[in-house]
């Protein structure tokens, strides 16, 4: 079958290591980052009273790299709008139990909204009702995040429904100024990084991508539809590994030969 052919792609993204059991070998955001030394656990949030534990940038790039601590100057929760210092920086007005996430730039600050922290264990995250535990960037970043539906793209303004390790989760391309989102057919990286209704998928599952990874459209498998005639619906799931809810989910693949 067509899913036969995608596991004969390999996943770039080294970041997830806690959800190797994902049968999802066509999903294809890079994880491109060496990765700095942490001074403490997201999980365990173990730093001093009045400091916590948050993702950061140890050599000055958009995604984090490691985790230090920092002090808590806020009282935000989540939903709450923050102002955050920047990927090096990392503060935020967020209290102990939240971090600024969904950055945007409005008059020349970065600002977001406050995200809680995932509870539990990286092997066990627990979050809200309607959320899901994303585990990033070498475990870094570890935030509860709205759950979605790809297929109905029902996430706020600026952000897009895709594919985060272990759920479909509500994402926002990293970086001041915020990256324009990858159309269909253009190549893609990061998570977050493609248009609403489109996912970064392997070149090799592609008629024609200019990089490694290129953005296709998500398909709904009971009325499936492609815009590119060379392409065909294909289950995101493998048979008996499909998520609750999502069972319907396809994306537009390289017809096989």
């Amino acid at each position: 079958t067509e899913t036969t052919a995608m596991t004969d792609v390999t996943d770039d993204n080294d970041s997830v290591d806690d959800n190797d059991d994902v049968p999802l070998s066509f999903y294809a955001c890079s994880d491109p980052y060496d990765y700095g030394p942490s001074e403490c656990d997201p999980f365990a949030q173990d730093c001093p009273e009045g400091e916590k534990c948050v993702p950061y940038s140890s050599v000055g790039g958009d995604a984090p790299d490691a985790n230090k601590c920092v002090p808590i100057t806020g009282s935000g929760s989540a939903g709450d709008p923050c102002v955050w210092g920047g990927p090096v920086e990392a503060t935020d007005d967020c209290d102990q139990d939240h971090y600024c996430w969904h950055i945007q730039e409005e008059e020349g600050m970065a600002v977001g909204v406050c995200t809680p922290f995932c509870g539990g264990t990286p092997d066990d995250p627990i979050c809200e009702p309607g959320t899901a535990c994303l585990i990033n960037w070498d475990g870094s970043a570890t935030l509860c995040l709205s759950a979605c539906d790809p297929l109905m793209q029902d996430c706020p303004a600026g952000q897009v429904c895709g594919w985060a390790n272990s759920d479909f989760m509500c994402l926002t391309p990293l970086g001041l100024p915020t990256p324009p989102f990858a159309g269909l057919g253009e190549p893609c990286g990061l998570l977050g990084s493609c248009e609403p209704a489109l996912e970064c998928v392997a070149a090799q599952l592609l008629p024609d991508c200019d990089g490694s990874a290129c953005c296709t459209e998500y398909c709904n498998l009971d009325a499936p539809t492609c815009t590119n005639p060379d392409t065909s619906c294909v289950a995101f799931f493998d048979e008996g590994e499909e998520l609750p809810g999502h069972e319907n989910v396809g994306v537009c693949l390289l017809d096989a030969p």
